[in-house]
């Protein structure tokens, strides 16, 4: 996963980061996608508007050099 600059999907009214674009089925934060609307990057829809869980699983990723 592109930790910089990660897929993230719209899912019912929230954006979450993904692992793998449109074929994710589940989000970072654990959350299945079950109504899956649009896919983006985190730079364009901002961290403002992502899902916090998600935010926080990213970060500890990035701390462990896990890319």
């Amino acid at each position: 996963m592109d930790t910089i600059n990660p897929v993230v999907m719209l899912n019912a009214g929230v954006w979450h980061i993904v692992e793998s674009g449109r074929v994710s089925d589940v989000a970072l934060c654990g959350l299945p996608l079950r109504q899956r609307r649009a896919h983006s990057r985190l730079h364009t829809i901002g961290r403002e508007h992502v899902c916090p869980d998600c935010l926080r699983v990213l970060e500890e990723e990035e701390g462990h050099g896990e890319h």
